[in-house]
């Protein structure tokens, strides 16, 4: 089989699967060809199960993550009708901590194992909408290993996720979910669970434009319409109405406008600068600037607290913590700003370009590709991508994974480097240049490239020479 996604005409190993390697001819080569899946399924359930103790006990410590902070500050709501002014909620629409608040008023580790629930609800409703939207036209085995393969990639971050406290994968799983359900013919549903990942986070609104660009006129209407309802209805109902319009331009001016303009301008260290964040924007911040490199008092107050701080070690702990220092140029402010322009704008053209098609003219495998790619560009084109936040890649993984068969080796090549990139995650000067993004972007390329080649569909399992059966010699 050629790399090309074209089948050579001799080759016949018998029993390639999504993991591309063919069994070996000796008996526990045969019995890991038999039973590798459903090891993978014992072992993804297994760490779900071994980590829910130590998630419930992180995270009902106090200050300890982000999820006893959405307690205190949903706790807060119930209490006095407002939202807390150092509520963690404040990145968020003022609707989400009346939402939180359905765990709030239960005791703080019944209501962390309670969160630890609807978030893996959430993952494992993620993988069943990858399988069933994206997946659909695949052979059913190669979509369930695509799946299995690509949970257990991606399980790392989900884990981080966990012990954070966060619920980005909720996000993740109402836009896959919405678009799945769009591309087939259901746009009253598909456009309300895309409405409700634009309500709980607005970088699904990348989702709605992509529906118009489909021609998908009814969903992508009606997501805008389910969001507004559902934040206006709880805001409404928890706060009152002239609270409710209070709220909302306060989280306008603080979150929406001003977050850009201070990680692209401000000099001084910002609590956005720290290295766990992976965006294109702060990546550029830290590599072209020498934006956020703190002074000397910020150097002595660290030493002073007892942190172990290098020659080329800059940042505040205060804001943003400590750093590599990483910088490879000195841009002026208006020239960060114009070098991040041209960089995303150009990325945005691209993606434009192959969104081009309406939605009528797409067939299964290509919009499996657009709905990965809507995915990957919520990391892409966010100003925030911290270390959990890669779990939106997975319908990406999932879908080239599912092409395993026609490109083996692209598809090994990629799990290599998404593992080699989780592991240099634990390097500070390598995440400080932003190994995530980089293979974010990355992992876009080998979605485009393999969609070159449709996975292997039901009926196209036995005609294709690669998966017919040879007598091992």
């Amino acid at each position: 089989m050629s790399d090309t996604g074209e089948f050579d005409k001799d080759d016949t190993v018998a029993g390639t699967s999504v993991i591309g390697v063919a069994p070996a001819g000796s008996a526990l080569g045969r019995w890991w060809s038999d039973h590798w899946e459903t090891l993978g399924w014992i072992v993804f359930a297994g760490i779900l199960v071994v980590f829910f103790p130590i998630v419930v006990y992180r995270t009902s410590r106090m200050n300890s993550n982000d999820f006893w902070q959405f307690y205190e500050s949903s706790q807060f709501v119930l209490e006095y009708g407002t939202r807390a002014p150092d509520s963690k909620f404040l990145h968020y629409l003022p609707s989400v901590d009346v939402a939180a608040a359905a765990v709030a008023w239960m005791p703080i580790r019944l209501a962390a194992a309670a969160w630890f629930g609807i978030m893996v609800t959430g993952w494992l409703c993620l993988l069943r909408a990858v399988r069933r939207y994206l997946l659909a036209d695949c052979d059913a085995v190669q979509a369930r290993q695509s799946v299995l393969v690509a949970g257990l990639l991606v399980m790392p971050l989900f884990l981080d996720h966990l012990c954070v406290g966060a619920f980005h994968i909720l996000m993740v799983w109402f836009l896959v979910a919405g678009l799945g359900r769009v591309s087939q013919n259901r746009p009253w549903s598909g456009g309300a669970l895309l409405g409700l990942a634009v309500w709980v986070k607005l970088l699904p609104m990348i989702g709605v434009g992509y529906l118009v660009l489909k021609r998908k006129w009814l969903p992508a209407i009606f997501a805008v319409v389910v969001a507004l309802a559902v934040d206006f209805s709880l805001s409404l109902l928890a706060y009152g109405p002239a609270t409710t319009w209070q709220l909302h331009q306060e989280w306008w001016a603080s979150e929406v406008c001003a977050t850009q303009n201070r990680m692209l301008t401000d000099e001084r260290p910002i609590d956005e600068d720290r290295i766990t964040n992976q965006s294109a924007m702060i990546v550029m911040r830290r590599l072209l600037t020498h934006m956020g490199h703190g002074t000397e008092e910020d150097r002595a107050d660290a030493i002073e607290w007892g942190y172990k701080v290098k020659p080329n070690t800059i940042g505040s702990v205060d804001n943003g913590g400590l750093r590599p220092d990483v910088a490879k140029a000195d841009l002026s402010a208006s020239q960060l700003r114009m070098v991040y322009a041209v960089f995303m704008g150009l990325l945005g053209l691209g993606v434009l370009y192959y969104w081009r098609q309406p939605g009528r003219d797409l067939t299964p495998d290509r919009w499996a590709t657009e709905i990965a790619l809507v995915s990957l560009a919520t990391l892409w084109f966010s100003p925030l991508v911290w270390s959990y936040h890669p779990t939106a890649a997975l319908p990406a993984i999932a879908v080239v994974f599912s092409r395993a068969p026609r490109y083996p080796r692209t598809s090994q090549l990629m799990a290599a480097l998404w593992l080699f990139s989780i592991l240099m995650m634990g390097v500070p000067v390598v995440r400080a240049h932003g190994v995530t993004l980089w293979m974010n972007l990355l992992l876009g390329v080998f979605l485009l490239v393999t969609a070159r080649g449709a996975c292997p569909t039901l009926g196209m399992i036995s005609s294709l020479p690669a998966l017919k059966t040879k007598p091992t010699q």
